[in-house]
């Protein structure tokens, strides 16, 4: 339960053999690559490589970016049809295993399928909105029976289609009257009217008079029938190319076995750009390639086994793995068992710690457990926690990600429901039994709660203390570690023989520890500092930090308040519903109260799972965790779409 020693592995292996070790790391994903050309700083070397490589492999890239950016377009397409596309199963194959399953041209012919079911719904719907412009555009003029155009060729006759305001209407018909032989009104809206008019070729000149005097709208109209065929004709296209459409989507809507295959088929592609990516950190020398990076030393000897079983080529390949040393820059992974592994997560929100630190989750996972099993604190919810976790837990489509969340919530589950016991609470009701009472003994888990908040206080600076010692830090230890254990227990001595025990021993055995301890923090500055007048304003600095002890020990009575107020809140959802009616208390009643309750476990657990990494972060690993390590990143497929599982 520590942090994983590193090892650094170089391999020098034939160039042929190049893309074949790379498939092998990304399958096993132990090894977080390392720039050999940066790190092996030969200048010929790096030469050569650009050279070689860059042009061939930026040109191979960006026809693997054209494909994944297909793939991506059809599934972005298919999600839009599909409700519930399939998912697929996590951490059940190998990225090997899972690329054997693939077959392109299966996937070319998928993606040209489904090419074509765009490019026809998009013309459809191009059209469509054609249509639609017409027939708004026609609207006025639908019940037309004329074609406007009918008279182009005429010699003696000219026919046009205006709109115009209301406000000119009388006035206009009387200068109409004068020359027109046809004058009909095809519809009218509330502020413009909408007519065809038929004159005389003679008179076309007047009628231009007309449209300049009177702002007249004349419409282009491009038909070569009637506005009432034409309209119905796009009306009955419309209805035509919407059917189209809808079968279209209906087919696409059932082509649920073609998603999978597709999101197969990107993670495969995702994963070789990621090789050609990798292949610009390998150093290349005339046939040779040279590859490093980091791996974890419990998985140094299986991964040489694996490469040396799977390479067919008879070629020699040398594998070296090197002790780390504590100037490298070396990455972080945390290795800790089953019951500590979902905690790591509560770590890694705050800092990972650097490479030769203390991993502290270990460390955090039994205060965690017992700080918010007592700030939810019931039975009840415990239950519907490790029921739902252990339900949720079945399904193999859940991402490692949300899986580990879900194992962290049923461990919690356990304490949750001790706490429930010990306040004898079960979905806010008062169990008949029961060791504290929230609403009788306040006082006395507000003082349980100060007391963890002791314990933790003391623990905290017990490993501080612990990693100065064996850093030979042996008076910082004293005066950033013990000395203030020392102060926090001759407090509690204190209270205890005065308060508590009234016992005079223990009251003074707590009076010498805590001058003894205070003194200790002033003078140890004094010892180390050059300048003896600047180390004791540092010891009284110091010591000043006493009040914000006194802070970090009200923080913790946060346990016992959202304790209480998480009960308390679900008694009054319980009363409320008792206060109904028998008929509405066993009809509406029902479902408020699951509705209620629903709201307080989310809340509680919500408010748990806050403070109680606040506690964490803020209170204890100020204590003795500095972090700022560097997460061990191993070279693997990109897991976009599927977790893929891993051989140790």
């Amino acid at each position: 339960m520590a942090i994983s020693k590193m090892e650094k592995v170089t391999i020098i292996s034939p160039k042929c053999e190049e893309e074949k070790i790379l498939r092998i790391m990304q399958d096993l994903q132990n090894i977080e690559m390392v720039d050999s050309v940066t790190e092996l700083n030969n200048q010929y070397q790096t030469k050569r490589f650009d050279v070689i490589n860059l042009d061939a492999n930026r040109q191979k890239e960006e026809e693997l970016n054209q494909l994944q950016s297909r793939i991506q377009k059809a599934l972005n397409y298919l999600s839009i049809h599909i409700s519930k596309a399939p998912e697929l199963l996590n951490e059940t194959q190998t990225f090997s295993e899972f690329e054997k399953e693939l077959d392109f041209e299966t996937i070319q012919d998928l993606l040209n399928q489904v090419n074509n079911w765009q490019k026809k719904e998009k013309a459809i719907t191009d059209e469509i909105d054609e249509i639609r412009v017409e027939i708004e555009n026609l609207r006025q003029w639908q019940y037309l029976t004329i074609n406007p155009n009918e008279t182009k060729d005429s010699k003696y006759l000219r026919s046009v289609l205006i709109d115009f305001s209301l406000t000119v209407k009388e006035t206009l018909l009387e200068k109409v009257e004068e020359f027109s032989t046809l004058f009909e009104v095809v519809y009218e809206s509330q502020s413009r009217q909408y007519a065809f008019i038929v004159f005389l070729e003679k008179d076309e000149e007047l009628m231009k008079e007309l449209v300049s005097t009177y702002g007249l709208n004349v419409v282009d109209y491009a038909y070569d029938q009637a506005p009432k065929e034409v309209f119905e004709s796009l009306e009955t296209r419309l209805v035509t190319l919407k059917k189209e459409k809808e079968e279209i989507i209906k087919q696409v809507s059932t082509q649920h076995q073609m998603v999978n295959p597709l999101k197969m088929a990107e993670e495969s592609v995702l994963a070789e750009i990621d090789r050609i990516h990798v292949k610009e950190m390998l150093a290349e020398y005339k046939d040779l390639t040279v590859i490093r990076g980091w791996i974890e030393s419990d998985r140094a000897e299986s991964f040489e086994k694996n490469v040396r079983t799977q390479l067919t080529s008879e070629l020699p390949v040398l594998m070296t793995f090197d002790e780390t040393t504590q100037t490298e820059d070396v990455p972080t992974a945390l290795k800790n068992n089953k019951l500590v592994k979902p905690f790591e997560s509560l770590t890694e929100m705050y800092s990972l710690p650097k490479y030769g630190e203390l991993d502290p989750t270990p460390l955090l996972t039994p205060f965690y457990m017992v700080f918010f099993g007592m700030m939810v604190a019931d039975v009840g919810y415990g239950l519907l926690m490790l029921v739902g976790t252990l339900l949720l837990s079945k399904k193999k489509t859940l991402r490692r990600g949300v899986r580990n969340f879900i194992s962290l919530f049923k461990i919690l589950s356990v304490p949750v429901m001790i706490w429930g016991l010990i306040y004898g609470s079960f979905f806010g009701v008062s169990l008949p039994f029961h060791v504290l009472s929230p609403t009788e003994d306040m006082n006395s888990i507000l003082i349980l709660s100060v007391c963890f908040g002791m314990i933790q206080l003391l623990v905290g600076l017990l490993i501080n203390g612990i990693q100065l010692v064996k850093k030979k830090d042996y008076l910082k230890s004293v005066s950033e570690s013990f000395a203030w254990q020392g102060i926090l227990i001759g407090v509690v001595l204190l209270v205890l023989g005065n308060i508590v025990l009234k016992n005079e021993g223990l009251k003074n055995a707590g009076l010498i520890l805590f001058v003894i301890s205070s003194v200790l923090i002033i003078l140890v500055p004094m010892i180390t500092n050059k300048s003896k007048g600047k180390g004791l304003a540092q010891g009284v600095y110091s010591f000043y930090g006493i009040t914000g002890y006194i802070g970090d020990l009200v923080s913790y009575t946060r346990l016992m308040a959202l304790g209480i107020s998480g009960g308390s809140i679900a008694g009054a959802f319980n009363m409320l519903v008792g206060f109904m009616p028998p008929v509405a208390k066993f009809t509406v009643g029902i479902a408020l109260i699951i509705v209620l309750h629903a709201l307080n476990i989310f809340l509680s657990l919500l408010s748990a799972y806050v403070h109680g990494a606040r506690l964490q972060y803020v209170e204890y690993f100020g204590k003795f965790f500095q972090g700022g390590g560097r997460k061990f990143s191993p070279f693997k497929p990109k897991e976009k779409h599927i977790d893929f599982k891993v051989d140790k």
